[in-house]
């Protein structure tokens, strides 16, 4: 597949494109209007704005598009250079490039695009309309008008350009998106790469979008066509191979959470440079297989070489035995490092059903945003689109100055493990000082800060709803709340949630490990002899470095280690899920239970001292649900079995980078054996992997001669990275990982 036309374009666009490349018609246009509309409502500025901008950027094709959607980057003259760095900071723009609001790290109502197309969705909207009275809501609606009618003109337009190229079949299909409900396989699937392509190009930076359980969503259009002698199976995956190129040529290079400027192209330049999309695959629905010959096709026509769309398969128990071959494709792919990512569908459901959420919000769970949790079309998180400052509702200063951004992370700088070290310190020196205590100790800081964070939350969804209509995002177009009634980031969504995540897990669990054994157990050190080497980042402590390196911890699968891993998270997970309850009864309000770290585990170590589990202050922490560097110390199903421990119903998110090196599953019998591995993880209640099917040696060799390795990928947190164009300190953490 790798020799087709479309889709080594797509792999030299992800390898090759400047670093330096540049949406050029999206700056260009947005600054020569970027001070028009100043007297319009806001929603009505958006949609004015983002309708002439639709209506002014090219529409470019190649003879070998099956979907149409590109956009222009390149690298800039030197006075498009000025007009660039002039842009970012002018004042009506004071965010940056962010001229429109925010509508990233979210879905959209797939099926009601979908099983409506645009002019149903307008004839709702209208009918809304004719039903407001209040002015906000009309004006609110009068900007979705808007948007639909611009979508529809950009999607005529590229007809238009279609039928000169000679490319009649194209023109046609793009004229029935536009224009009417899409009732087949082809047009539906044009209509919902349209609809992602133009925030993803032109209006969100990072919009890291979910694209909806696509193998669900479009299989009875495929069967019909199928059925009728419409579309045949090889079509339907040329189709689907030309919608995954379209979703890397708008990408950038570099990495987003740790790169910057000097190495990435930036959001700045691209809003899509390093944002995923997720498209998810497989699972259940009410209890039953969800998989069908769609879900085989998508998964056939994976390019491993890409980047997007991130795969999430919804795993469910007994899946590789009932799917063997859809299983034994999924295993290749991971083995070539593909990005693809795993998630257990039934871990995922009893959490949300312990949370306490209906039957129906849970079917419709979606995971985006480096692998976070979210609710699909009933659902908005919290820290995307606009804030409350955004609604410009406050009823004092004081209420104004109480408004805090809210995404908190964690109580202390330095991250969790720092939390846990101040309890150390607090009691140090109590007598009969147990184990017990120091849980008891964190939790205290743990419940505090999480009611805290419910109580900001609460206070921002207050001020929100107050007037919800005088903001208008993207996202509200495909929402049918919102055009029922207001933004979903406001008022629209039933449900509005934000993370608690458990960053650093596992550093935290190794430092009460070390403790326990130490202290309390082997009784070799005093709590404060043990805080006091710490202190000094061992330095004149050789002996004390060495015995808390030498704790065998959360990885090694020893009872000891398990039971503490699991006392953590059952411990901390359970405080998030109690402390929501009232919240997610009075304002349909709640925090997800997480672990998932990101790449924040470098930003946080880089800023603590050292602790008690032996690691020196600076370096990194362990990331997401994963162990710490260096601690699985009895191999891979070690690993494995000791995140068994974790609780099945208690966590939402959290990323396993699983690291392989191909060699030991080459060939057929490799390839087997590890889908055992795999699926053994997942029947016994594993939650989540992704893969890296790379050598050490390779890694070593391409952080030294990155031009011998400009396609070597590995996975990142919730997306895939091109290890050469990943800055040093993230390149150093994932060789640590495979050592």
């Amino acid at each position: 597949m790798t020799d087709q036309v479309n889709v080594r374009e797509a792999i030299t666009a992800l390898t090759e494109k400047p670093m330096l490349a540049t949406s050029v018609e999206r700056l260009l246009i947005l600054n020569e209007i970027k001070s028009e509309g100043k007297e319009l409502p806001r929603p009505l500025r958006f949609s004015s704005m983002l309708s002439k901008l639709l209506s002014r950027v090219s529409v470019p094709l190649e003879p070998y598009d099956l979907i149409a959607g590109r956009c222009v980057d390149r690298l800039l003259t030197d006075e498009e250079e000025q007009i660039f760095r002039d842009f970012c900071v002018h004042p009506d723009n004071p965010r940056q490039t962010r001229i429109f609001p925010s509508c990233g790290h979210c879905s959209y109502d797939w099926e009601n695009l979908i099983s409506r197309g645009l002019p149903g969705l307008r004839e709702a909207a209208l009918a809304s309309l004719a039903e407001k009275t209040d002015e906000d809501e009309r004006i609110f609606l009068r900007g979705v008008l808007e948007i639909y009618d611009a979508i529809r003109d950009f999607m005529l337009r590229y007809a238009d350009a279609a039928d000169e190229k000679g490319m009649t079949r194209v023109a046609k299909n793009l004229r029935k998106a536009a224009t009417e409900r899409p009732d087949d396989f082809y047009s539906a699937l044009q209509l919902l790469w349209t609809v992602a392509f133009i925030n993803c190009a032109y209006i969100t930076l990072n919009p890291t979008l979910t694209l909806g359980r696509m193998d669900q969503l479009l299989y009875p259009l495929y069967a019909a066509d199928l059925a009728a002698g419409r579309l045949t199976r090889e079509e339907a995956g040329a189709l689907i191979t030309d919608y995954y190129c379209k979703h890397n040529l708008i990408m950038g290079r570099g990495e987003h959470q740790v790169g910057n400027a000097k190495n990435s192209t930036t959001f700045d330049r691209i809003c899509n440079f390093d944002a995923p999309q997720y498209l998810l695959l497989g699972g259940t629905v009410r209890g039953e297989d969800a998989v069908n010959d769609l879900t085989y096709l998508f998964v056939e026509r994976i390019v491993p070489a890409f980047k997007n769309p991130v795969m999430v398969v919804r795993y469910y128990p007994g899946m590789d035995q009932k799917h063997p071959r859809l299983w034994e494709m999924l295993v290749g792919h991971s083995l070539a490092s593909a990005s693809l990512m795993y998630y257990n569908d039934d871990n995922v459901k009893r959490t949300l059903r312990r949370i306490g959420l209906p039957e129906e919000a849970i079917e419709d769970y979606v995971h985006f945003g480096c692998n976070w949790p979210g609710l699909g079309t009933m659902g908005s998180w919290m820290s995307i689109g606009p804030s409350a400052v955004h609604y410009e509702c406050f009823r004092s200063e004081e209420e104004k100055k109480a408004i805090k951004a809210p995404y908190m992370r964690y109580r202390h700088k330095g991250g969790w493990p720092m939390v846990l070290m101040e309890v150390m310190r607090e009691l140090a020196d109590r007598p009969g000082l147990t184990v017990a205590d120091l849980y008891e100790g964190f939790f205290a800081k743990w419940s505090d800060y999480v009611e805290r964070k419910l109580q900001q939350l609460e206070l921002e969804l207050t001020v929100r709803r107050r007037r919800p209509a005088t903001v208008l995002t993207y996202n509200d177009c495909f929402s049918a709340h919102s055009v029922r009634t207001a933004g979903c980031h406001s008022a629209g969504a039933k449900y509005h949630y934000e993370f608690q995540s458990f960053y650093m897990f596992g550093s935290t669990v190794d430092c009460m490990i070390v403790a326990d054994q130490l202290v309390f157990l082997q009784k070799k050190l005093t709590l404060r002899q043990l805080l006091e080497a710490a202190d000094a980042n061992f330095e004149g402590y050789p002996e004390v470095l060495a015995l808390c390196r030498s704790v065998e911890k959360y990885g090694s699968d020893t009872p000891h280690s398990n039971s503490h891993a699991r006392r953590m998270a059952e411990g901390a997970m359970e405080i998030v899920i109690e402390k929501s309850r009232p919240y997610l009864e009075k304002y349909g309000l709640f925090l997800e239970p997480c672990l998932q770290s990101d790449t924040w585990h470098l930003k946080a170590g880089l800023l603590a001292g050292a602790t008690v589990d032996g690691r020196l202050a600076g370096t990194p922490y362990s990331q997401n649900s994963r162990p710490a560097n260096g601690s699985c110390i009895n191999g891979t199903t070690a690993m494995l079995n000791a995140m068994l421990h974790l609780p099945h119903d208690g966590v939402l998110s959290g990323a396993l980078n699983l690291d392989v090196d191909p060699k030991q599953f080459a060939g057929e019998e490799g390839h087997r054996l590890f889908g055992t591995v795999l699926a053994t993880y997942f029947n016994n209640g594993g939650l989540h992997a992704q893969v890296s099917a790379v050598g050490l040696k390779e890694l070593i060799d391409a952080q030294e001669n990155p031009d011998r390795h400009r396609d070597l990928r590995v996975r990142v947190t919730g997306y895939s990275g091109i290890f050469v164009d990943i800055c040093k300190e993230l390149q150093d953490d994932i060789i640590e990982r495979f050592k």
